[in-house]
Formats: C-alpha cells, structure tokens, sequence
C-alpha cells in the first residue's frame, strides 16, 4: 500500500512543504529546523507515499538497532495530513515493522505529539501503537499548559508580584539580545543544575535567522538593565516557553510574573494554548514539584509528553 523511502535532502522542499500543511506538524519538523544538528544523529526519517503523493513523514534518527523518532525534538512523532484515518495508519505500522525488520532494525522509540499541537484530531498513530505494535508506555513528562480561551485564575502570590515588578518600575519588551538573555540563562543552569541550555548562543541566533516569525524573546528589563526572559516557540495554536530564566535582582523583583502577565493578556491573540514545559527530569520519573507548582501558579494544568517502544517481530507483522 505504501513505499517507504529514507528521507533525503533532495526532498527538503517537498517534506517541509507537507509539514507546513500537515494536521499535527509544527516548525520544529521543517529541515531548517531540524537539521540545524544534523552532526549529532544519524538521520533515518522517513516518507510514506501512496498513488497520490506523500501520505506521512516520520522524523527519525537511528542509534545502533533502535529507531528514535527523533533523538533532537522534544517530541516526534508520525505527521499527516487530512487524509489520515484510523484503518489507513494502522496499515501503515504493520508496513513500517515489516520495513524495519528488512533493514535489521530491532527496537522502535517513538515519542508520540501531544495533542496540544494537533491542528486537527491526529492520534490515529496512537492506536496503531496499541492495536499493531503493541508498544510500552515508556516515558511520560508532564508539561503545563494554559487554555487561553478559558484560562484558570492566577494564584495569588503571582498576582501580587506582577503589582510589585510594574510598582518597581520594570516594563516588558520583545528583543534581539539573546547574548544578554543567554548569559542570565546560563549562569542559572550552571549554578542550579551544572549544565548549559540545550542550544547554543549561536544555534539560538541561527534558528532565529531562520524562523523569525515562530521564535520570539521577551525580556524585562528596568533601567536598560535585563532582569529576565523568555524564549517562546510560536507552533500554530500553542505558544511555547522553550527558555525562562531571571537574575537574582530579577528574581527579588518578581519579572517573571511581569513578564507572563504581559505575554498571555497582550502578545498571544490568535492562540489557543500556551505551554509552559516540561516540570519532569529522568524520563518523568521525577517531578520536580516546585517548577510545576510555580507553572500551575499562572493558571497552567498538566500535558503528558509520552514516549513508547516496541520490539520488532521477527517476521515483520504485527502481534494482533
């Protein structure tokens, strides 16, 4: 019913093209984006086509005998378009075991999209894993994520702080100095955690070159001096917080109250949600409380980032 081809570079336009009009798919797919690291991963993405063109894609990358689908995304999973249905993506995964048993592959880590980021009902792939492959449910990651149509009140300690922040003096802007923010986000993580954002300086500026429309910084500074800020990922409908991060004055003063007042109530019309993140580590296996209550402060309530895995059946078709 389908051929599967390895993705290739000649085919960047066509795969970003039904990205770009795909049910579930966001930036974070289009080749701009993703092969910014393409160093890192051994690409194995790939493309499903049926009688009238592409049908699906499916980011991915391969480690060893494990296909990830994709080690560099935070989320992954198979992109479609309108004509997707249940019976259709099921046949797709018996297709797609019995591809992988063809090419030795012996393990599948799939890390489905959240529904959030779905422009269209997509979780036919979610049943196929179930119904076909039988997968596991391997990680689950909780995120936080305001229903800006119908948002939850704010707690009162946040209320009061975005009061005091605009009382001290402190405003709101959209800005381009990522050097600025960048050293305020890496002393944070060095200092709590030991480690360093997951872009680079100069991989943030890169991708901003070349989405500037989806990725976007708000800092909040007083007096010229940046006290905070906060990366946002612009997905279709969802607004997403990839970076948040304030000094310790910044802290002391509330910004980050100041600064997600003002983003949610004047810089997200159009949208439908805004993410907050995960608040999980060690494949959400721990949930560190405190980020997610300072998350849920703002009204936010949980999304799960699920990841699943199966095993590659000998012959190549399905357990069912």
């Amino acid at each position: 019913m389908f051929e599967i081809e390895c993705f290739s570079a000649s085919r960047a336009r066509e795969w970003n093209d039904f990205v770009a009009h795909s049910k579930n798919g966001t930036f974070l797919f289009d080749r701009n984006y993703m092969d910014y690291h393409a160093e890192r991963f051994a690409d194995h993405s790939l493309v499903f086509s049926d009688s009238s063109g592409i049908f699906a894609i499916l980011p991915a990358h391969m480690k060893e005998r494990t296909l990830i689908s994709h080690g560099g995304l935070t989320y992954g999973g198979l992109i479609t378009d309108g004509r997707a249905t249940a019976e259709k993506v099921s046949a797709l995964f018996t297709e797609l075991n019995a591809y992988l048993t063809t090419i030795g592959v012996e393990h599948v880590v799939y890390k489905a999209i959240p529904w959030i980021y779905h422009r269209q009902p997509s979780e036919e792939d979610l049943y196929a894993l179930y119904y076909i492959c039988r997968a596991r449910l391997m990680a689950r990651d909780v995120s936080a994520t305001i229903m800006l149509n119908t948002p939850l009140p704010w707690r009162r300690d946040h209320r009061y702080g975005a009061r005091k922040a605009a009382c001290e003096g402190l405003t709101v802007e959209r800005s381009d100095d990522y050097e600025g923010f960048w050293k305020i986000l890496t002393d944070n993580l060095t200092a709590k955690y030991g480690a360093l954002p997951v872009h680079s300086l100069e991989e943030i500026r890169l991708l901003c070159g070349r989405f500037p429309q989806q990725i976007r910084l708000y800092t909040v500074v007083r007096d010229g001096q940046m006290l905070a800020g906060t990366v946002l990922y612009l997905c279709g409908q969802v607004a997403h917080a990839q970076y948040i991060s304030a000094n310790g004055e910044g802290k002391h003063l509330h910004a980050i109250d100041l600064l997600f007042d003002h983003i949610l109530h004047q810089e997200l019309e159009g949208f439908n949600y805004f993410d907050f993140g995960k608040s999980t580590e060690n494949l959400g296996k721990t949930l560190n409380a405190t980020l997610a209550s300072q998350k849920e402060g703002y009204g936010a309530r949980a999304v799960c980032y699920d990841w699943y895995e199966w095993d590659i059946p000998v012959s190549g078709k399905s357990h069912s």
